[in-house]
């Protein structure tokens, strides 16, 4: 008879690759929650002039430091991830589809679009981050996929990774969990944990919430523990966790809709906007206006850069001064953005909408692997110079915008001189 394994005896199927499989999907789901998060954060609506009361002003000021500081605890939940592919031999993976996400890489149940901040969307937030106890809450409309799609189970034993369907993201941290610990018993830690701790980024390097150097299965464990308590499979009670707070921001937004129907907290931003013309444009919006479609491609290079710096310091041995180089670099690059981002959506898209612009977050063909090292310094620091002459051509925009140019000029300054002080200690030409 054939044998199909389901989630919970997939500990069959364990193995390093199997696991290594796994960490990289949770990097991919932790990753595209970030930026759906920043994407919802940006649209906020933060002035009177926009339409609001002194009081509502404030309250979305709140929510939209609220969603941003939840997007930098997801982006602790990536770094966690990577610490735990490098802890057994792995490499960190920053790698991520385009927005929209079609039914497929990711778990059934898991809808993955760029869209403004709505009472769908918080909604949305909410079931991504429910927690194991609170499964029959339900996904919006608007995120309910027109396709039926299920992971189906594995017939037999497979050599070959393997991806299955859970019901939560909590699930997939438990299987995790699971799996690692067959893996240790089968072969022991030592084992397992062949990667150099070297590699990873810990608390020495950046104060991300929860982040701890991984060695051992106790440390595997507190590691998922943080990711489960801070969101995915958060317990309900917890409320600091993820699905707390949305849920604390869903009450006070019923509130204002009980007193006043007409109340929308967000501008009018486009869903899944998009830098070129898309081979299938069903939902997906063409961002054309020059000054948007200028502005999008400025910041999405802030973003491919962020992704590289931050993959160059992850799985690099060595000198932890270097690493707090380049992950300093990365992080301050995600607040400089967030000005430039949310002025995007202030501009009208194109001429056949009245949607506005915003961040699409494209990746691009060439890896964001590390370079070689001894060749980053000079290659960053010329993309570094790049950015900043794009930037003050587009000085002028807006005041929001001029900000940003400001915050990366003196990111770049700052890391061009490090850069050049590293180049020099090594002996090496310090002309480029």
């Amino acid at each position: 008879m054939t044998q199909v394994v389901q989630l919970e005896d997939a500990s069959k199927l364990a193995s390093r690759e199997q696991l290594m499989g796994m960490l990289q999907e949770a990097a991919e789901v932790e990753h595209n929650l970030m930026l759906t998060y920043l994407y919802a954060a940006f649209s906020i609506k933060t002035e009177e002039s926009e339409g609001l009361t002194a009081e509502q002003g404030k309250t979305l000021k709140t929510w939209r430091r609220s969603v941003i500081r939840i997007a930098v605890e997801e982006m602790g939940h990536l770094a966690l991830v990577c610490n735990l592919l490098c802890a057994i031999g792995g490499t960190p993976h920053f790698g991520r589809l385009n927005f929209p996400i079609a039914p497929g890489p990711l778990p059934a149940k898991m809808s993955v679009r760029l869209r403004r901040f709505d009472q769908d969307t918080l909604q949305h937030f909410i079931y991504l981050e429910r927690p194991e106890c609170a499964q029959d809450i339900e996904d919006s409309p608007p995120f309910r996929d027109i396709y039926d799609y299920h992971r189906a189970p594995i017939e037999q034993s497979r050599l070959m990774p393997v991806a299955m369907d859970y019901p939560t993201v909590g699930a997939l941290y438990d299987q995790i969990v699971e799996t690692f610990e067959v893996l240790c018993e089968k072969y022991g830690e030592d084992h397992l944990f062949v990667g150099d701790a070297s590699r990873q980024i810990g608390p020495d390097i950046t104060p991300l919430p929860g982040l701890c150097v991984i060695n051992n299965l106790r440390d595997a464990k507190v590691a998922v523990d943080v990711i489960k308590e801070q969101g995915e499979g958060a317990n309900a009670h917890s409320e600091t966790s993820h699905f707390k707070r949305f849920c604390r921001i869903q009450a006070q937004y019923d509130a204002y809709l009980d007193e006043d129907p007409t109340f929308d907290p967000a501008r009018p931003v486009a869903e899944n906007p998009v830098m070129r013309s898309p081979p299938t444009p069903e939902g997906k919006v063409w961002v054309t206006e020059p000054t948007a479609a200028t502005l999008m491609d400025w910041t999405n290079a802030l973003y491919i850069k962020m992704l590289r710096l931050l993959s160059q310091a992850f799985g690099r041995r060595g000198d932890a001064h270097e690493k707090r180089i380049l992950v300093n670099a990365a992080t301050d690059l995600m607040y400089a953005m967030t000005p430039a981002a949310e002025a995007m959506t202030h501009i009208q898209a194109n001429g056949d909408t009245d949607r506005t612009a915003g961040m699409s977050f494209a990746t691009i063909r060439n890896s964001v692997a590390p370079l070689p090292i001894g060749t980053e310094w000079r290659v960053f620091a010329c993309r570094f110079n790049e950015i900043t002459e794009a930037g003050e051509d587009i000085r002028g925009i807006s005041d929001a915008v001029d900000a940003s140019i400001d915050m990366v000029a003196r990111i770049a300054e700052t890391f061009i001189r490090e850069a050049e002080a590293i180049i020099e200690a090594k002996g090496e030409d310090t002309e480029s």
